[in-house]
């Protein structure tokens, strides 16, 4: 049986540029290595490399010979297996290259140096909360949980019987190695909780870290609750609780290109931070803000025109009764309708003055949307042939108008859920930051 020739280090060397050994420098005349005369020796994964003429004798991997890139130890103590190269250098290598605050080790592999970290302790932990638009990004630095006596792959949202809630990814940040998870901006998504005043809108939830599997455990399991601010608009507005009045489609690019959500939306205020919601009476005569918005598109290139709009009394926009309130992008007057704003930007919104057909207790708005690229071809106007480029869609709502509909304001209300959650520390760490 071959002799393994295993390396033991007391101390790790951080890679800094290794570099091969050279078989001709004088330094290493006393090493045999695979390719010599000498040797005529082989190198494989399961044993090193060793002599053909001596299966007992370890040699050194020549330059450019394959070695292994497994953990089996194939350089001599004191020199490390350079992946990349294969080769013996003099300092380990780790492709890809460590995180700052990492080394790596002789085997190739990036391992976390503890020593920074040797003082850190639960109030100094601080997590990052990125908020934008669409998704909440938590990151936490995974060497500082390992430190903690903390398992990255644990952590979790509040609600973790959902795999969406309990996926983490690799992230950095500085470059040192982190821990993310993401969480969408959608009231009750994976525990999300949403509130809101009179200027913005607040979505929050828990994150939760579980202990490292180990015989002696330092720490408890540990919770901290993150906190995302929006000021009230059109589109953040729809984020809070409640059954709220709107309906969200399709559109296509230029030539078919790309697929954007377009969202339309009745309000209650021209600055359309109050929605109705679902089967909320109107009165008949108050003044009805419609949004209409897109995300994801880029805003340099496309506006967002509405063609027409249509109201009937029923479901069906060709009802014998239903009439056009905008017809290619022009007031009609059959209603007091204002357009505020169309094909300026990825926003459009117009006022309507309430109204109820006879006898029918909904009035149904259909309109036909889509995306106008303001870099070839004119958006703005009324009128005029449609462009060829990007195709409409229909989205549409429906509103109770005049009837004596009960009403029940369910933004205010929540639910207590009951949670399975981890027995450990709540952190003092509130994060509340404003997007």
């Amino acid at each position: 049986m071959k002799l393994l020739f295993f390396i033991a280090l007391a101390v790790l060397v951080e890679y800094a540029g290794a570099q091969c050994i050279d078989p001709s420098d004088p330094t290493y005349a006393n090493m045999t290595f695979c390719n010599s005369t000498s040797c005529s020796g082989s190198c494989n994964s399961d044993n090193g490399c060793s002599c053909s003429s001596d299966s007992l004798l370890t040699c050194v991997p020549t330059p450019g010979i394959n070695c292994t890139n497994s953990k089996v130890p194939c350089c001599p103590d004191g020199l490390f297996h350079n992946i990349t190269q294969s080769c013996c250098s003099t300092y380990p290598s780790c492709d890809p290259e460590c995180a700052t605050d990492e080394v790596c080790n002789s085997l190739g592999e990036c391992e976390c140096n503890i020593s920074p970290y040797r003082n850190l302790t639960l109030k100094n932990f601080q997590p990052t909360v990125k908020c934008e638009s669409d998704i909440i990004i938590v990151t936490v630095m995974q060497c500082e949980l390992q430190a903690l006596g903390l398992d990255y792959s644990t952590v979790h949202l509040r609600n973790s019987s959902n795999d969406q809630c309990t996926f983490s990814y690799p992230d950095s940040i500085n470059g040192q190695k982190g821990m993310s998870v993401q969480a969408l901006t959608v009231s009750n998504w994976c525990g999300n909780t949403v509130t809101g005043d009179d200027s913005n809108v607040y979505i929050s939830n828990t994150v939760y870290i579980g202990i490292l599997d180990k015989p002696i455990i330092t720490t408890n399991n540990i919770s901290f609750n993150f906190t995302c601010g929006y000021k009230r608009t059109m589109q953040t507005s729809l984020k809070l609780p409640g059954n709220i009045t709107q309906q969200t489609v399709y559109l296509s690019g230029a030539n078919g290109t790309g697929s954007y959500p377009v969202t339309m939306a009745a309000y209650k205020n021209p600055s359309f931070t109050e929605p109705y919601e679902n089967n909320e009476d109107v009165t008949v005569g108050s003044i009805i803000y419609v949004g209409i918005f897109v995300t994801g598109a880029d805003g340099s290139q496309y506006v967002v025109r509405v063609e027409s709009c249509v109201a009937s009394p029923t479901d069906n926009r060709s009802d014998v009764n239903a009439f056009y309130l905008i017809k290619d992008g022009c007031v009609q007057g059959t209603v007091p309708t204002l357009v505020l704003d169309n094909s300026k930007a990825l926003e459009a919104s117009f006022s309507i003055s309430a109204f109820q057909f006879q006898n029918q207790a909904y009035v149904n708005l259909f309109c036909d949307v889509r995306l106008c690229d303001k870099t070839t071809e004119t958006c703005s106007g009324c009128g005029g042939a449609k462009s060829s480029k990007t195709a409409s869609n229909e989205v549409k709502i429906g509103l109770a108008l005049g009837g004596n509909l009960d009403f029940v304001d369910s933004a205010g209300k929540h639910t207590a859920a009951s949670w399975a959650l981890l027995a450990g520390i709540q952190l003092a760490i509130v994060f509340i930051k404003f997007f």
